[in-house]
């Protein structure tokens, strides 16, 4: 039985190594080792939710998840749910692919440290996921996000060679004098965002 180590590890990272592993080996058992509950239970429900069964022992302040291959009747309806795992579910097909405008280089409203470190969660939990949105919108000081030391450039980059379109406002990187610092994405103006944002199926705000 394979063992995968997460302590330390925050959502959306053990869902994803769970994730990996079993799709390395579908026939495989594992036990995940998570020392957080919220990680417990993003792992429990993300194994079930592919007709696994999940249990979970607590051990000295650590949770070991057991995940087994074994399924029941109810759960192999399941095996048709392509969603991954922290985020809502989409039907792409019904909806089509959206488009991501980001016009801050934080998630939420409160810490800025915290919103950094979630709006780094967020980017990086979209490279993994299988349907990718049409395009995303860096404006304001989401443009941050596309330069050269951002903590997300390697994924920004990563979502452009997936078939992503980036666009950069242009006076965005103007005015906080971005222009030798960007790396990632199409420094554009408001016209080509307008036309985009105008066309698109599904524009979401972050």
């Amino acid at each position: 039985m394979k063992e995968i180590n997460c302590r330390g590890l925050n959502c959306p990272e053990p869902v994803l190594r769970t994730k990996s592993a079993l799709s390395e080996d579908p026939a495989a058992s594992l036990i995940v080792i998570v020392d957080n509950q919220i990680a417990r239970d993003n792992v429990l429900r993300f194994a079930r939710s592919k007709g696994r069964e999940a249990n979970w022992q607590e051990k000295e302040g650590v949770y070991h998840i057991t995940i087994t291959a074994a399924e029941s009747p109810s759960s192999k309806a399941s095996k048709t749910d392509t969603s991954d795992p922290c985020l809502p579910a989409a039907d792409p097909d019904k909806a089509g692919k959206p488009v991501l405008f980001i016009s801050t280089d934080q998630l939420g409203v409160g810490s800025s440290e915290l919103g950094k470190m979630l709006m780094r969660n967020f980017i990086y939990t979209l490279t993994k996921r299988d349907q990718l949105p049409e395009a995303i919108v860096l404006m304001n000081s989401g443009v941050n996000l596309s330069t050269k030391d951002s903590p997300v450039i390697e994924e920004l980059e990563e979502l452009i060679n997936n078939g992503v379109l980036i666009l950069v406002c242009g006076t965005c990187v103007d005015y906080f004098e971005l222009k030798d610092r960007h790396k990632a994405g199409q420094i554009s103006n408001m016209y080509d965002i307008s036309d985009l944002l105008l066309a698109a199926n599904r524009v979401v705000t972050i």
